[in-house]
């Protein structure tokens, strides 16, 4: 959030500065569906985004720092609700997320794709699921959070089709009672 309260999903920048930093996103998010996070350099994303070093470092410090943007990015959509008893929005959208790809995702849950990849994936997911749980007034938070969110992945992981959403609310639900 910035001092205007906006978070970044609300924030309009710079039309240029914006164009640069979204050319960096799809780099990466290009770079990603054939290479492993260590592959990846930085001058690889700048070559593939047509935008020079300089102004990587104008917007990001390292490569993790942008991928933590994507990610932020992509959880702007998520839909929550602080009524006990509503499905959590985290859970229904990660289903989502991952049937967009689901070879892709149980291929990184394998091991694939890098060291960096998941864990900053699943930190965000924790982040994000935990403050859905803390407006709910749901103690524990955090713990439970961690819980369902790794717990989710193993699930998809290992699970394709129809019905994943009502069981991983079915699931959650339990724990959170």
């Amino acid at each position: 959030m910035n001092v205007s309260g906006q978070t970044r999903c609300e924030m309009s920048a710079d039309p240029r500065a914006a164009r640069t930093r979204a050319a960096l996103k799809e780099a990466l998010m290009q770079l990603l569906q054939y290479s492993d996070w260590g592959e990846i350099t930085v001058a690889g994303i700048c070559r593939r985004a047509g935008v020079a070093r300089s102004s990587f470092y104008e917007h990001f410090t390292t490569k993790a720092e942008l991928l933590d943007e994507i990610f932020t990015d992509l959880m702007c959509d998520i839909i929550t609700s602080a009524r006990p008893g509503d499905p959590l929005g985290t859970l229904d959208w990660l289903v989502d997320h991952v049937a967009k790809a689901p070879k892709f995702f149980a291929h990184a849950m394998a091991g694939g794709r890098g060291d960096t990849l998941l864990p900053r994936f699943r930190a965000a997911l924790i982040r994000r699921i935990e403050g859905e749980l803390t407006a709910r007034a749901i103690s524990n938070a955090g713990a439970k959070a961690a819980f369902l969110i790794g717990g989710s992945m193993a699930y998809l992981a290992e699970v394709n089709g129809s019905g994943t959403h009502a069981i991983l609310q079915e699931m959650a639900a339990r724990v959170l009672a």
